[in-house]
């Protein structure tokens, strides 16, 4: 009997605070819109960057092998990223037919720049400012090079994150 007074007075409890929804569906509520460009949050083109709904911009590291080493592309963006790939390859085939990406040290450093301001440049094409942060990190024999933009270059949180996320890939 004590049983069932209690889970009558904790359903009524419940009730009361409203407890009963699901919260998390309250909580995203109009969070969750579709932007109709494959991206989710709240509209954004009123400003540069996402201020309420960063959730759906999250830091992101892609690497490619292709060149043969390690190459990692870090972005915090708040743009529809789809295209990255594709981007990154027809860099990487511009460096390669106008010997920008050869076997010298200073070649591959002004590889990771232009590789890294195409990227800037491309995203913000379509939206102006919406690139955060932008870390181009390739591992060549013996040697990393990082070109970094943005907070992973300013804020030594994000490099921080950067860098032990990149920890954790080589690990897994």
């Amino acid at each position: 009997m004590n049983g069932e007074k209690y889970k009558e007075k904790a359903e009524k409890r419940i009730k009361n605070i409203g407890l009963e929804k699901n919260m998390g569906e309250q909580a995203n509520a109009g969070m969750t819109r579709d932007l109709g460009d494959g991206r989710y949050g709240l509209e954004d083109n009123k400003v540069a960057t996402k201020l309420l709904d960063k959730s759906f911009s999250p830091m992101i590291i892609r690497k490619y092998t292709r060149i043969g080493f390690p190459l990692y592309v870090h972005m915090i963006c708040d743009e529809n990223l789809d295209d990255l790939d594709e981007l990154v390859h027809d860099c990487i085939d511009f460096c390669k037919s106008n010997d920008i990406l050869s076997n010298s040290i200073q070649s591959l450093r002004n590889f990771t720049g232009i590789l890294g301001e195409k990227i800037n440049n491309y995203y913000d094409k379509k939206k102006r400012g919406c690139v955060e942060s932008l870390g181009i990190i390739f591992y060549a024999d013996k040697m990393i090079i990082s070109s970094l933009q943005g907070d992973a270059m300013n804020h030594l949180s994000c490099r921080l994150e950067l860098y032990q996320c990149l920890n954790l890939m080589a690990q897994i």
